[in-house]
């Protein structure tokens, strides 16, 4: 068990030139500038994913009208921190006398559709979006911070270049989700500890009391992290002084328990009319909400397997599919450098890193909902930071170092290439992603405004996976496919990747015998029909892109306006990929 205040191992020698020492925040910064220019240019041009709409009405329900109960899934911070940049885009926010009484489903419909009757629905959108941006780029520096303090400063900037070089990261921060605020978060309570640990001072057990709080508000597994905080700063201070551990464990836990009970009181004071003592109200209900739903098994597939509930190999499968195959080698092959480095360094990197990893980890492979490998993305960060002593042992080898930077820059790389359709990208091996990965791995509702404007004149057959109030209705001349007869249906055809393999995937598993001839977004598969199709159930892993012969011929008609339907080789034939 690592010793409070227990000698470190002696850090490398400073640099001969001092300006190298800025040279690495530089970098970052650079990096960190480009990572944001490539996430503005995509939050602009996203439409509203699936649960966009709801958080931002929760966010500001919360701000506006002092209401934490409207949404039930719970805690509330990083909606509250998302929508004030909303506040001066100036959202319509519908009229409701009774805020307490509003169901989430139906209210974010309503409150969708206000903003596109007033032309405002991707300047809220957008808005949304930047403090998730922002979260991300301030994670980078975390990381930068962690790895430097435990491995070295040539570490921590390579876990940080690794942060921003992930087309999953880029994919996910651009959107107004709670999985980039969590990672934050926890990356900031893992460095709080590592800094109490070396120094446990009450002033650092009051900050990280204050980052405990943090993670207990941006997400329940925010809950683990409280325990470990307690639990470690209770066993490592016990040797020394019983009464002093006692009394900072105390105080983490106090500071964190006031400062979310503050938080809520400040936002609907209601809340302290019916104190729980424990946790607010609306907290502990959030809880029971997610315990209901997120334990009830949803549709899951990869790699062409479908099911329902959840499997464990999902979610190293998705993250083979997600991560740059150079950043995963270095996830792999990097913790093997603890080997190389003292006692002391490696128990401070198990309890700050391997512990609240592990504990997210075994969270999060209980869950039967595999929609996602954005759930680990907390993981993914602490990860990072650990496979990122290797650069720390081999920082005097010029061989490690142009190794690393071969693996940032390919990471970097793909990540340019990645945009402006970053959510469904997927490792060159994988691809198309829509083959092998659904849901928010490909396809979260993103490529609306593409269908929106490919559509026009077409009359398409439409299935559309997005958020309530956002369906076929918002898509120009667009019949509904769901729920039709494949005899009548002869044109254009569009269908979300999601609905295909798993939202909807019995009702269409006729269409999965078929090739696509074009996409959108990369998460929308164009289809084109010269006779009826067949009614014969496809696989559950939907055929490959139509010859290129065939998409030559369809290019030229998903960009142009309406066009008189045409047979497309492939798909009329009903070509099976």
């Amino acid at each position: 068990m690592v010793g409070v205040g227990s000698p470190r191992q002696p850090a490398p020698p400073p640099s001969r030139l001092p300006w190298t020492r800025f040279a690495g925040v530089g970098l970052l910064f650079l990096c960190a500038v480009g990572f944001l220019s490539l996430g503005l240019h995509e939050a602009w041009r996203d439409s509203p994913t699936f649960d966009e709409p709801v958080y931002v009405s929760a966010g500001l329900a919360a701000v506006l009208h002092h209401d934490v109960s409207y949404n039930e899934e719970h805690p509330l911070l990083p909606k509250v921190v998302a929508v004030l940049p909303v506040l001066f885009a100036h959202p319509v926010v519908p009229a409701n006398g009774h805020w307490s009484g509003n169901d989430e489903r139906s209210y974010s419909a309503t409150f969708v559709n206000a903003q596109r009757r007033a032309g405002r629905l991707r300047d809220v959108t957008f808005a949304s979006r930047l403090a998730p941006l922002l979260e991300a780029v301030a994670l980078a520096f975390v990381l930068y911070g962690l790895g430097r303090d435990l491995f070295g400063r040539a570490a921590g900037l390579f876990a940080a270049l690794l942060w921003l070089a992930s087309p999953l990261v880029l994919g996910l921060a651009h959107l107004d989700v709670l999985d980039v605020p969590f990672a934050l978060a926890a990356a900031g309570w893992s460095w709080g500890l590592l800094r109490w640990l070396r120094q446990p001072t009450t002033g650092r057990a009051l900050a990280l009391g204050f980052l405990t709080a943090a993670a207990v508000l941006t997400d329940v597994t925010g809950l683990l992290l409280a325990a470990i905080a307690a639990a470690a700063v209770l066993a490592l201070g016990w040797r020394r002084s019983h009464r002093r551990a006692v009394g900072q464990c105390a105080v983490v836990l106090l500071v964190a328990w006031a400062t979310v009970w503050a938080l809520y009181g400040a936002l609907d004071p209601r809340v302290l009319l019916d104190p729980t003592v424990i946790l607010p109200a609306p907290y502990l209900h959030g809880i029971a909400y997610l315990g209901r739903n997120d334990t009830v098994a949803g549709p899951g597939y990869l790699f062409g397997a479908a099911w329902t509930g959840g499997r464990w190999w999902y979610w190293p499968g998705a993250l083979l599919v997600k991560t740059v195959p150079t950043t995963l080698l270095v996830l792999v092959v990097g913790p093997v450098a603890w080997l190389a480095l003292g006692r002391t360094t490696r128990r401070e990197a198990a309890l700050v890193l391997g512990a609240p990893a592990l504990c997210l980890l075994a969270f999060t492979l209980a869950m039967p909902r595999d929609i996602g490998v954005r759930y680990l993305l907390p993981v993914v960060a602490l990860w990072l930071v650990a496979a990122s002593a290797v650069v720390g042992v081999a920082r005097r080898h010029l061989v490690g170092v142009v190794l690393a930077a071969a693996v940032v820059g390919s990471a970097g790389v793909a990540t340019a290439l990645s945009a402006p359709d970053s959510l469904a990208w997927a490792a060159p091996p994988f691809a198309p992603a829509y083959r092998v990965v659904t849901n928010s791995d490909v396809d979260w509702g993103q490529g609306l405004y593409q269908l929106q404007q490919w559509s026009k004149g077409k009359d398409p057959w439409v299935a559309y996976f997005g958020p309530r109030g956002l369906g076929v209705n918002a898509v120009p001349g667009a019949r509904r496919l769901l729920g039709a007869d494949p005899a009548h249906v002869v044109g254009w055809v569009a269908v979300s990747a999601t609905d295909l393999t798993s939202a909807e995937r019995a009702p269409l598993a006729w269409l999965r015998a078929y090739c696509p001839v074009g996409q959108l977004a990369g998460s929308i598969l164009l289809y084109r029909f010269a006779h009826a199709p067949s009614r014969e159930s496809g696989p559950a892993r939907p055929a490959g892109l139509c010859p290129a012969d065939a998409r030559e011929t369809s290019r030229r008609e998903i960009a142009q306006a309406a066009l008189p339907v045409r047979p497309v080789v492939g798909a009329s034939a009903g070509m099976v990929g």
